[in-house]
C-alpha cells in the first residue's frame, strides 16, 4: 500500500477560529489513506486542536512567533525547516498576507508545491491594514498555486490581473453541513438550557478584533432594545473582552447581553437563535456565515462581504453607513420568521465539506503526480 502524501498546512495556531475551523474541518474529513495533513504553528504554545490532529495521525509543530520585525529572518527559518523535512513536497499556507513569508521559504527550500490560499479582503486605510498590503505583494512571485476563498479575496491578495487570467481557482469555505441543519428538538433544548424560551435571540459569531464591526454590533442592538425588550445579544468568540465589556457596561446591558467565549458546539446554539447579525467591515468568506445559512437563520449582513457567500434567500444585506436604526428594522422584521431546512442550497453551491475534500484530494494528487514525472 503506498504511503499518502504528505501535505504542510501553515496557520497561526490551532484555536477555535474561521480557518482554523475551516482546515479542522478538512483534516477530519479528507481521506487519510491518500492525504495525511501535518500542521505548521508559528506560535510555541499548544492550540485547542492539536491533541485532535494528532489522533487522525497528523503532526503539529511549535515555532517562533512571526511579526513584521522577524519576516525576512523567519522566510530563512521556514526555509532551513523544510529542507530538515524533505518528505513535504507540497507546502499549504493559509494565511492570507503572510503567505509571502512562506511560499518565498519554501521556493528557497526547493518545495515544488507551494500555495497561498487568501482568505479575506482588507480595506480601509488603517496602518496595520496599510503594513498587510505591502507584505503580501511578493506572494505572486514566490507561490505557484493560487487559492482564494471567494473573488473578492482572490483580487484583493493576487490582484485584478493574475485573477483576471483565471490563476486563481476559488476554493469556498466548506463546512461539515450536516451538523449544522436545522433540528426544532435541539432549537427548544438549547433555548430552555439558556433560558431564552420567551427571548428574541441576536445572535454574532465572531472573534472580538476590530474588522467585526463589535461597536457597531451594540449601536443596532441598542435601537432593537428600544423596540424589543425581551431581545438578547449573543455574542460567540474571544479576544479583547475588556473592550466588549466596555460597550455592556456603556448601554447598560448587563441582562440582556452574553458572552459566551469561544465554543464547540456552534452547531446547536445557531439552531436556538432567531437572527444572525454580521456588520463585518470585511471579509473573504466567513465560515460563521455559512455555518448560519446552514442552520437556517436569517442573516442581516454588511455589503463588504463577498456575495459568493448570499447562500439562501432570507439574507438581507445593508451598508454599514447606513443609520443603526435602518439596520435594527431588518433584524425585527424577521421576528415571525419561520426557520427552514437548508440543506439543498449548502450542497448546490458547494458548500459541504464531503466534496470539497474529495476535490482537494484529487488536487494534491494531481499536482503531486504531475511534479513527479518531471
Amino acid at each position: 500500500m503506498e504511503k499518502p502524501i504528505k501535505v504542510l498546512a501553515i496557520v497561526y495556531k490551532l484555536i477555535p477560529a474561521g480557518l482554523e475551523n475551516r482546515l479542522m474541518d478538512i483534516i477530519r474529513n479528507i481521506d487519510q489513506s491518500r492525504i495525511r495533513i501535518d500542521v505548521f504553528t508559528y506560535q510555541l504554545d499548544c492550540g485547542v486542536y492539536d491533541d485532535e490532529v494528532r489522533k487522525l495521525g497528523g503532526i503539529v509543530y511549535y515555532n517562533p512567533p512571526l511579526s513584521v520585525k522577524n519576516m525576512l529572518w523567519y522566510v530563512e527559518y521556514f526555509r532551513d525547516f523544510l529542507k530538515k523535512h524533505p518528505e513535504y513536497r507540497i507546502v499549504h499556507a493559509h494565511q492570507n498576507a503572510w503567505c509571502s513569508v512562506f511560499c518565498k521559504g519554501a521556493y528557497l527550500a526547493g518545495v515544488p508545491i507551494r500555495i497561498a490560499h487568501s482568505r479575506t479582503a482588507i480595506s480601509g486605510m488603517k496602518p496595520s491594514n496599510i503594513v498587510k498590503n505591502v507584505i503580501k505583494l511578493p506572494t505572486k512571485k514566490y507561490a505557484n498555486y493560487y487559492f482564494a476563498v471567494s473573488e473578492k479575496a482572490g483580487r484583493w491578495l493576487y490582484g485584478n490581473k493574475m485573477f483576471d487570467s483565471g490563476r486563481v481557482q476559488i476554493w469556498p469555505n466548506a463546512i461539515d453541513a450536516e451538523k449544522f441543519y436545522f433540528n426544532m428538538n435541539v432549537r427548544k433544548r438549547v433555548r430552555n438550557d439558556n433560558k431564552w424560551e420567551n427571548k428574541y435571540v441576536v445572535m454574532h459569531v465572531g472573534n472580538f478584533t476590530p474588522p467585526k464591526n463589535h461597536s457597531f454590533i451594540f449601536k443596532v442592538f441598542s435601537e432593537i432594545r428600544r423596540n424589543d425588550n425581551n431581545a438578547v445579544l449573543v455574542l460567540i468568540g474571544d479576544g479583547d473582552r475588556a473592550y466588549i465589556n466596555s460597550f455592556v457596561t456603556k448601554y447598560d446591558f448587563d441582562k440582556c447581553v452574553q458572552l459566551l467565549g469561544s465554543r464547540h458546539d456552534v452547531n446547536e446554539l445557531l439552531q436556538a437563535a432567531d437572527v444572525f447579525l454580521f456588520p463585518s467591515l470585511f471579509e473573504g468568506l466567513p465560515g460563521a456565515l455559512v455555518e448560519a445559512q446552514a442552520a437556517g437563520l436569517p442573516c442581516v449582513i454588511s455589503n463588504t462581504i463577498a456575495n459568493e457567500v448570499h447562500i439562501i434567500p432570507d439574507i438581507s444585506i445593508l451598508s454599514i453607513n447606513q443609520d443603526a436604526r435602518i439596520w435594527a428594522e431588518t433584524v425585527l422584521d424577521y421576528k415571525k420568521y419561520k426557520r427552514k431546512n437548508t440543506k439543498e442550497y449548502i450542497i448546490e453551491k458547494g458548500y459541504d465539506i464531503h466534496s470539497l475534500t474529495e476535490k482537494l484530494c484529487q488536487f494534491y494528487e494531481l499536482a503531486y503526480n504531475k511534479d513527479a514525472e518531471k
